[in-house]
């Protein structure tokens, strides 16, 4: 995965979203909403759900983004009879790392008879130490409890931090004050959000409010439910659906100028003559250069419909003038396929970042392709891939697998068993196949390695997926919005699900890859534990393997952490070695087009040895010093890193792997297997 700070043009109309977006909706039309989203829930989500609990997610999520965060409101804005049942200590907070701040303290409350200030830290509620809170609202449960009842707190002065305090603090009534636990003082969809306006600034509109509780009440019921915006829509779509509308460049902002990385090709973009290296100045006669501008600000101004057209100005190498440019917006696709060339004379290389509608297309088109060079094998690689449209896989497993075989079944609580199989040859089902996966790699991915595995049709190569195998279907709510709700948990041909657990809440899910780093299992095969329960065998020659949690390969590849240093971490995080190689190549751009009039020459001949010394000076300009020591320990991934970028900036974009997979130690470890042999010997029996 290329460490690359980057951008698209994107551009489509959001006029309409906007529009919906200012017009403040009223609690009744809100509720009617969350009614709406229940009840799709209730009728297809994969497992039983209670809608009470639902309503009661809801409630509770509503404060969530209330910053600071506050259980009391004046009882001037809010009368409820049930809020009397209830007290609070009477502060607000804040979140700060693995504490909570203190940011008031009302006056007679518990907290101010206690001595509890402003700026003190909270560590633990309640002998629960706060960095097992994951949202304001599980703090609530705490904060809030019956009338006159005590309440443990562990702090840190604010005055004097060298040791923490335990006090026990009242939960108390407050004169004009009323205290609210949602979920139970507060009990109604249309009550919470009328509450709601109450707590947040005029800023945040009733809509935000209500998204920020569904969202919530989404994320109880597992990580993949979600609800999508008006906003959202559109940008979470286009890379699926494979184009987008607009100017059709990838930019790289580079000392507050934004400089053209690649003229998408066939884009409006590069058919009236934009080049990689040509530098924004104007977008629509305003200066845009050296102003500070951020990705997001040329975003919005190159935002428009297709067919509207857009003035730009820019600089080139060389030429004393500005030159303008009229760009008419248009579709620009994406593709799914980073790079696809020959590893050596008989092994193709296909590496994939997506399964979109264009995914197939592509993919047979480099098939074809790699097959004419004389490709007899294939290294798929799909490490990073995280899926897609199932579709696509299906499709792509149809490639490599003959006859009429199973790839894939969901199955789910409102929706029956569905299988789905082969249909058509394929372009490689004869050949051996590699598949490199790792933790990165999920959904359709796993439908795809899964397969292949169950089948004995190929060696899969790298370390454990992410085991992700529940099943979204979209459904549209009737104000536009959108919410993908897990239907359906899908199934290897072998019987294997392998969805690892979330039942321990989001949070603990979306550590777990950690978890797998802390444990070792990134660096040995022996820390990865499976439970026999869920031992199956493949189709064909009835291997071994594993489900409940992602798909193990065949041979394993640790994670290679050697080679890499400190210094080596700051010139990628920062961004200044592709910084450091999109401003070289523009200022030797046409000697280097002269020397290296193909990539092949380029990649055979081209030496770094002077250019380290630039790169060094570069870096300690942009404030990073230079470090002999960590240099030396990753001088060797420096190199390859570097001339990967350069291949990039002075060819396309697929040109950074053929280069930059001397670093990637699976592919390295499929060719051996593919040149060695034996295993496939083992399948092939």
């Amino acid at each position: 995965m290329i460490k690359y700070i980057t951008a698209i043009a994107f551009l489509f109309s959001l006029s309409f979203i906007y529009t919906q977006k200012t017009l403040e909706q009223n609690p009744s039309e809100l509720t009617n909403k969350v009614e709406e989203l229940i009840n799709a829930i209730d009728k297809k989500y994969v497992e039983e759900v209670d809608k009470e609990v639902l309503i009661k997610d809801f409630i509770a999520g509503i404060q969530n983004r209330l910053v600071p965060f506050q259980s009391y409101v004046s009882s001037e804005n809010w009368k409820n009879d049930s809020s009397s049942l209830f007290a609070g200590i009477g502060i607000s907070i804040k979140f700060k790392n693995d504490t909570i701040v203190v940011e008031e303290v009302l006056k007679g409350s518990g907290a101010d008879l206690s001595g509890i200030l402003k700026g003190d830290k909270i560590v633990a509620l309640e002998d629960k130490k706060v960095s097992s809170f994951n949202y304001f609202s599980d703090v609530s449960k705490i904060l809030i409890g019956d009338l006159d009842s005590d309440l443990t707190i562990e702090l840190v002065n604010s005055e004097d931090t060298s040791y923490t305090i335990k006090r026990t603090v009242k939960r108390m009534s407050i004169p004009g004050i009323s205290f609210f636990q949602l979920g139970e003082s507060v009990t109604s969809i249309e009550e919470a959000i009328t509450l709601g306006r109450a707590l947040y600034p005029d800023s945040v509109s009733s809509l935000e409010i209500t998204e920020t509780g569904i969202r919530y009440m989404l994320e109880q019921l597992d990580p993949h439910t979600s609800y999508i915006s008006l906003e959202d829509f559109h940008d979470m779509n286009a890379p699926l659906k494979g184009s987008f509308t607009g100017v059709g460049v990838r930019f790289q902002i580079v000392k507050d100028t934004i400089v053209v990385v690649e003229a998408i090709p066939g884009g409006p973009s590069a058919k009236v003559g934009v080049q990689p290296g040509d530098k924004y100045i104007y977008i629509a006669d305003e200066k845009v250069a050296g102003v500070g501008i951020k990705n997001s600000g040329v975003r919005d101004r190159l935002l428009g419909d297709k067919g509207t057209k857009v003035a730009i100005k820019m600089s080139r190498n060389g030429e004393p003038e500005l030159l303008d440019f009229k760009i008419e917006r248009d579709k620009i696709p994406i593709y799914s396929v980073d790079a696809a060339y020959m590893v050596n004379k008989t092994v193709g290389y296909v590496k994939l970042n997506k399964f979109a509608a264009t995914t197939l297309v592509e993919v047979r088109k480099a098939l074809l392709d790699l097959k004419s060079q004389g490709m007899k094998d294939l290294v798929l690689d799909l490490q990073g891939n995280g899926g897609g449209y199932l579709s696509a896989a299906i499709g792509l497993a149809d490639e490599f697998l003959d006859d009429d075989k199973l790839v894939v079944y969901t199955d789910g609580r409102a929706y029956p068993k569905k299988e789905y199989g082969t249909r058509y040859p394929g372009a490689l089902e004869k050949g051996r196949l590699v598949v490199l996966v790792n933790e990165n790699s999920a959904s359709a991915s796993e439908i795809v390695s899964g397969a292949i595995q169950d089948w004995d049709r190929g060696i899969i190569i790298g370390r454990r997926t992410f085991g992700k195998g529940l099943v979204q279907k979209p459904h549209n709510l009737s104000d536009g919005t959108q919410v993908r709700i897990t239907t359906s948990h899908y199934y290897t041909p072998s019987g294997r699900c392998i969805q690892k657990p979330y039942d321990k809440g989001i949070q603990e899910y979306r550590r777990e890859k950690y978890n797998r780093y802390e444990n070792g299992e990134y660096f040995h095969k022996d820390s990865i534990k499976f439970d026999e329960l869920l031992k199956v065998f493949t189709k064909v020659k009835g291997r071994t393997v594993y489900g409940g949690g992602g798909i193990m390969p065949d041979v394993f590849v640790p994670l290679d952490t050697t080679g890499t240093s400190d210094y080596f971490s700051s010139l990628i995080r920062k961004g200044i070695l592709n910084r450091f190689s999109l401003t070289w190549v523009n200022e030797n751009r046409v000697k280097l087009q002269e020397k290296y009039i193909t990539f092949n020459r380029f990649n055979d001949k081209f030496k770094l040895d002077k250019l380290t010394k630039e790169l060094i000076d570069y870096a300690e300009s942009e404030g990073l010093a230079y470090n002999e020591k960590q240099y030396k320990e990753a001088e060797r991934v420096i190199l390859i890193r570097l001339k990967a970028s350069i291949a990039q900036n002075l060819f396309d974009f697929s040109k950074f792997y053929e280069v930059n997979n001397a670093l990637n130690e699976p592919l390295q470890q499929a060719v051996k297997i593919l040149e060695e042999g034996s295993l496939f010997e083992e399948l092939e029996r």
